[in-house]
């Protein structure tokens, strides 16, 4: 079977386009994210698309950062279709937020091409990424919640609705697409430093890992389609259950003991989340803190933010620490 019609198939059962008819191809000039434009672009009469060719030009490599943005725009126009192009100081974000450089260029990426007013931004992410995703994440301490990884489609508060129509493919055959259509991409050659954890995860353990497991990408693959599905069960279940659990602002105990470990431990997630607006600083350590004050009847926990979670007469309610 062509890449083209597996492409095409793999798109139409995960549902990507529905209710979507213009599409942001964000596209930086590597055999990734040329091999998914050049499989739109085929594919485009077949769902009814309307495509643009995106690329945020992050002012990190010097002039090979320029000309990678020129070839983009050149590949646009070979084949018809739209470009826009972008460009930011990411370093000087970076330091201003205090954030990694890749999560600086990442942000602002994906909020310049928020801001273009399109149903949907496609991204190149594929089966290794996934991989190295979870490997990442699992030596960092993740739970199953997080090893869910990135799904087929994201709907971002603040992006809008991401979709990753690669998520079953490899870089090799990516690689190989290119080649096959003569495209000759981009090498960004700072993919290849080893300073980089997530590269570290590419270059060197995955490699060791497949002598033990010769299909370890699709097996991590796999993991994470299986445990965003559980994971997404489990939310869904919390979401029933949290109005009879949480009472305005605190967590009633007595009905949060009759919960089972998994959904006590989503429902801490949402209430933390309602109450803070963000659980972006807190860890597993944290949520099992406020879960054990609960199963013990503990007086409390310190948290993250300079937030405790105090339980007072059966109700459990996050204060601000003022000292």
């Amino acid at each position: 079977m062509s890449l083209v019609k597996r492409f095409i198939d793999t798109c139409a059962a995960e549902k990507l386009f529905d209710g979507v008819h213009k599409v942001l191809i964000a596209v930086s000039g590597g055999a990734d994210s040329l091999a998914l434009a050049e499989l739109m672009i085929n594919s485009q009469r077949r769902f009814g698309l309307e495509l643009c060719i995106g690329h945020f030009e992050h002012g990190l490599r010097g002039q090979e950062s320029i000309d990678d943005a020129a070839f983009v725009k050149a590949y646009a126009e070979e084949r018809g279709i739209k470009f826009i192009g972008g460009s930011g100081d990411v370093k000087s974000f970076a330091a201003a937020e205090k954030i990694s450089v890749e999560t600086a260029a990442r942000i602002m990426r994906y909020e310049f091409f928020s801001k273009l007013n399109f149903d949907a931004i496609a991204l190149a992410h594929h089966a290794d990424d996934q991989a190295e995703t979870i490997l990442m994440r699992l030596i960092r301490g993740a739970t199953s919640s997080g090893l869910s990884a990135m799904k087929f489609r994201t709907f971002s508060k603040d992006y809008g609705l991401l979709i990753r129509p690669l998520l079953r493919f490899r870089k090799d055959e990516l690689e190989a697409f290119c080649r096959e259509k003569n495209l000759s991409p981009r090498i960004d050659a700072t993919n290849f430093e080893l300073d980089a954890t997530r590269n570290k995860i590419r270059l060197e353990l995955i490699p060791t890992l497949e002598r033990f497991n010769p299909e370890l990408i699709e097996t991590l693959c796999r993991l994470a389609e299986v445990t965003a599905e559980e994971s997404d069960f489990i939310d869904a279940q919390a979401e029933k259950i949290f109005p009879a659990v949480v009472k305005g602002n605190s967590i009633v105990r007595a009905e949060f003991l009759k919960l089972h470990p998994a959904l006590q431990r989503a429902v801490i997630k949402k209430f933390l989340i309602q109450v803070t607006g963000s659980i972006k600083d807190f860890g597993f350590v944290h949520f099992e803190g406020v879960r054990r004050v609960l199963i013990n009847g503990l007086s409390g926990v310190e948290l993250p933010k300079n937030l405790r979670a105090n339980l007072v007469r059966g109700k459990l309610s996050i204060t601000k620490n003022f000292y």
